[in-house]
């Protein structure tokens, strides 16, 4: 029985994987309820219920995927579910799956064939509420006692920009019950819960819901005890606040990137604000933290970035896909969404990249961004091609592993290496930028040619080349 014990905690301990792991990592985010369907049901649907993904559909769909150059996916959490739970975040029974997704063992079959392909399985989970908005906790496993939860109050919108942890951390958010982790029991159930989830599943990595709701002394037992990466959702750009939930959590979801980029390429801030950023962020969390962090172009709790583009002037061969079909994506705000993809993608941290934005969905707020994908799984679009030739490059050139260093820096210019790839953004959307670039790390007379254009290349000259950016393109360079 010892022996089996060993054996056990030692196989669970070479198929963990860590923090440093993931860093090579690029990541897609889905809805299980909503990326695709084994069972053939509509498009249209109430996207606040239901709508008909699963897991089968994810695995008949790995293809789509990988071929786009992901090697890891992020899924909804798997638990049981109260009515409506679509989403995955209503908790009911812990330890059983929600059914609408699928079985258990088609959910061990989804990572199984994950697996097969090479691809990387990260789960959401979360351990600060159930999913009952009442006070009634008979339906509730294992937590089925009002001594398992804080007594009840509601979050207040203050609470949230006052950072008042006091009430945030005892409060229920949106009414959902909550849980108490200074009970001894509740503690010790979830930490044990968490490492059953994985070891279970055999589940890669875990991100954690509503972070800042649980005390940080909390998530440290319980990501020691899943044994796997962790990133976490804090809804906040806050960099000295945040900083606080690193260390019991290795790495959180970036907002403060997040916010960054829209500032820049949205509000049209200068690019040199990047450079401020990548300081403040240093300062804040540590260089040495920045790679485990969760870059992300869109999520799941904010409307899309293309959301905002209504305006007069429609591309002929632009056709918009989801719930909203009144708006529109114009040519200038398809650039500036390309933009934040492409940093998204290379810039330092772990890219988790939202379903749908390569086929350009432009859904509103929740649920509005949760839209149907199935019936738009179009290998060929615009978006698809460009992230994939990203993905492609990043691999190639092994950028992940490597620093990043920032090459050039002004109001008009963002420019930066990870070891041999060299990107470059502006938001001139309006003229030509000419820069020379003489910081760098190539050799006299190496070409250096553009990913997305193999006839755009250009050659180290006395120690410098020259870089071209029309009208707010992004360019990608890479030695020939």
């Amino acid at each position: 029985m010892i022996k089996y014990i060993i054996l056990s905690f030692c196989l669970f301990q070479v198929l963990s994987k860590t923090k440093d792991e993931w860093k090579s990592r690029t990541v897609y985010q889905l809805l299980t309820d909503r990326f695709a369907t084994s069972t053939g049901k509509s498009s249209s649907c109430n996207l606040s219920k239901y709508c008909g993904g699963d897991y089968k559909g994810i695995i008949n769909n790995l293809d789509y995927i990988t071929n786009m150059g992901f090697d890891a996916i992020w899924i909804s959490p798997v638990n049981d579910n109260y009515d409506n739970g679509y989403h995955g975040y209503w908790y009911r029974n812990m330890y059983d799956v929600n059914k609408n997704f699928g079985t258990s063992q088609d959910l061990k079959n989804l990572v199984t064939a994950c697996h097969n392909k090479g691809v990387w399985v990260m789960v959401d989970v979360v351990a600060n509420h159930m999913g009952n908005t009442n006070q009634d906790y008979s339906q509730n496993y294992p937590f089925n006692s009002s001594s398992h939860y804080h007594d009840y109050c509601i979050i207040s919108d203050n609470d949230f920009n006052t950072h008042n942890l006091a009430n945030i951390q005892k409060c229920r958010l949106a009414g959902l019950a909550d849980l108490n982790q200074d009970n001894t029991f509740v503690a010790n159930e979830l930490i044990k819960w968490i490492k059953w989830l994985i070891t279970e599943y055999q589940f890669d990595g875990i991100r954690i819901d509503t972070v800042m709701m649980v005390k940080t002394d909390f998530w440290t037992k319980f990501t020691n005890s899943a044994g796997v990466y962790s990133v976490g959702e804090v809804f906040d750009g806050d960099m000295g606040f945040l900083k606080q939930f690193l260390g019991p959590i290795n790495g959180l979801l970036n907002y403060p990137l997040f916010y960054t980029l829209r500032d820049v390429f949205l509000h049209n801030k200068g690019m040199n604000t990047l450079e401020s950023y990548f300081n403040n962020i240093a300062n804040s969390f540590g260089k040495a933290n920045l790679p485990y962090m969760g870059n992300f172009n869109d999520n799941h709790d904010n409307a899309r970035f293309l959301n905002d583009a209504v305006t007069g002037y429609i591309p002929e061969d632009f056709e918009f896909y989801g719930e909203n079909s009144n708006f529109t994506v114009t040519a200038l705000k398809k650039l500036q969404f390309k933009a934040i993809t492409a940093f998204t993608l290379t810039s330092v941290g772990i890219p988790m990249i939202y379903y749908g934005s390569e086929q350009f969905y432009a859904g509103g707020n929740d649920p509005n961004n949760r839209e149907v994908l199935w019936n738009h799984l179009d290998q060929t679009s615009e978006m698809y091609k460009f992230i994939k030739v990203i993905n492609e490059a990043r691999k190639t050139t092994k950028a992940a592993s490597q620093d990043q260093i920032q090459r050039y820096a002004d109001a008009d210019v963002y420019a930066f290496t990870r070891g041999t790839l060299f990107a470059a953004f502006s938001n001139k959307y309006d003229k030509q930028i000419v820069k020379s670039i003489t910081y760098h790390p190539y050799a006299e007379g190496t070409s250096l040619c553009n990913i997305f254009y193999a006839t755009d290349c250009v050659k180290v000259t006395n120690g410098a080349f020259p870089l071209y950016l029309n009208y707010g393109e992004v360019k990608i360079f890479i030695p020939k």
